[in-house]
């Protein structure tokens, strides 16, 4: 494991052969699961909060148990946040996007306070992309910015490869897309009492105090 603190257009972790290949191996076989199930079923989750989103589609799938705690250690390496009050939970989902698919230029919802996106399959597809962007629309879910970007950097696609921010509102603007069929796993820190009602089952896992307690 390589543990990479990258401070251009902000401050993220970018975590290089991030699981052993034994456990990568096991991660994948997971993978492959979700993937046999979307070839039978398709897209799952439609995005209508915003218009912007009535068209863009994925498969997701929330996990009932915490099948990567490694990634509890990162938070507290990232000392920006947009601030949290109680006891977090940890959320983790199966997301796979299709062919030539595009999510717009966002921040992550107000209840998410660490995101960790792991890099699983294909060998070759397009990571996610930072923005520099000036817009100042941040509503607290997913609204896309309302302005262009000055440049965009984008966190190369490995497998096996792990890409951690902290949402900071106004500033933390990003987007990803897919060329072809892509699967990662996203695995948030949450403040329980923020989440939107009504968007699809989760299961919310516990964290060891000790991963947050110390960092506000």
């Amino acid at each position: 494991m390589k543990i990479n603190h990258v401070y251009d257009p902000w401050h993220h972790l970018q975590v290089e052969d991030f699981l052993s290949p034994d456990r990568f191996d096991d991660i994948k076989k997971l993978a492959m699961i979700e993937y046999d199930h979307f070839k039978k079923v398709g897209s799952n989750t439609f995005y209508t909060t915003h218009k912007e989103y009535s068209s863009r589609r994925k498969y997701v799938r929330y996990v009932e148990e915490d099948i990567v705690p490694e990634t509890n250690q990162f938070f507290s390496m990232l000392p920006e946040h947009r601030g949290f009050t109680g006891e977090l939970k940890k959320i983790i989902h199966w997301a796979i996007t299709p062919k030539n698919f595009r999510y717009p230029t966002h921040i992550d919802n107000k209840s998410r306070i660490n995101t960790c996106t792991y890099y699983i399959y294909p060998e070759h597809e397009v990571g996610t992309v930072l923005q520099d962007n000036p817009s100042c629309n941040d509503d607290g879910d997913h609204n896309p910015a309302d302005q262009e970007s000055t440049r965009q950097i984008e966190v190369e696609w490995k497998p096996n490869k792990l890409f951690v921010h902290n949402s900071i509102p106004n500033k933390t603007w990003h987007s990803y897309m897919s060329h072809e069929e892509r699967i990662v796993l996203s695995i948030f820190f949450v403040q329980p009492d923020l989440i939107i009602d009504s968007r699809y089952p989760m299961y919310l896992l516990d964290v060891d105090p000790k991963y947050y307690e110390n960092i506000l």
